[in-house]
């Protein structure tokens, strides 16, 4: 039998895919201000991965950036955008001398954990449900804290990623790909709770396909 055929064949053929979805999302994202379509676009390849066992990432990806380009830059890019700015949010109230810095860094810790939590479904849902604007990052929120567990999960793991990254910036070649492929199936599961809920099924869900 030839080693190369069957199961290690399709074991290599998805290291690889994982790979070169990860550097496509490294070199479209250079610019920064690509971020938010560069991150849908490799959502969207997982997405058909997922759903519909497509092995193509090269072509795939280049339509999913082209379909969410306009999203991407709107919500994603901006999404981005405002997490900095509560970073450095954080980081300014820090170093003010004053006593009222603390009701300060109280505020903005609580926005950041909301902001945490939406962004843990943000882009799944954008990718997944095709909603729009204000809808998206309403559906986002709400499905993260119907279903906090998982958006717990979502979180802890991406700062372990960040934090590898800290320490390891060469590792932004290997480790975004496999994170965002786990945060996706997470979604998916939650997903799946979500629609069996009426009220959030009829009041968010939309055609996916």
């Amino acid at each position: 039998m030839n080693p190369w055929d069957g199961k290690t064949a399709s074991f290599l053929r998805t290291v690889t895919n994982i790979i070169i979805l990860n550097f496509l999302w490294v070199i479209c994202s250079m610019p920064l201000f690509t971020i938010g379509p560069s991150t849908a676009a490799m959502y969207g390849v997982i997405r058909k991965w997922h759903l519909y066992k497509e092995h193509s990432v090269i072509r795939c990806y280049m339509n999913e950036y082209r379909l969410f380009l306009k999203q991407g830059f709107v919500v994603g890019t901006s999404w981005f955008i405002l997490g900095s700015i509560l970073v450095l949010d954080v980081y300014f109230f820090l170093l003010i001398p004053s006593n009222l810095k603390v009701v300060f860094i109280v505020i903005i810790a609580l926005v950041f954990i909301l902001y945490m939590f939406t962004s843990s479904f943000l882009i799944p849902v954008l990718v997944h449900y095709k909603a729009k604007g204000f809808s998206l990052i309403k559906q986002a929120f709400t499905y993260s804290f119907v279903d906090g567990k998982t958006s717990f999960a979502i979180i802890l793991m991406w700062i372990g990623a960040v934090i590898t990254l800290y320490y390891m910036p060469m590792a932004v070649f290997v480790i975004i790909a496999p994170v965002s492929m786990i945060t996706f199936r997470f979604a998916m599961k939650s997903f799946e709770k979500m629609e069996e809920i009426p009220k959030i099924r009829e009041q968010y869900l939309t055609v996916k396909k």
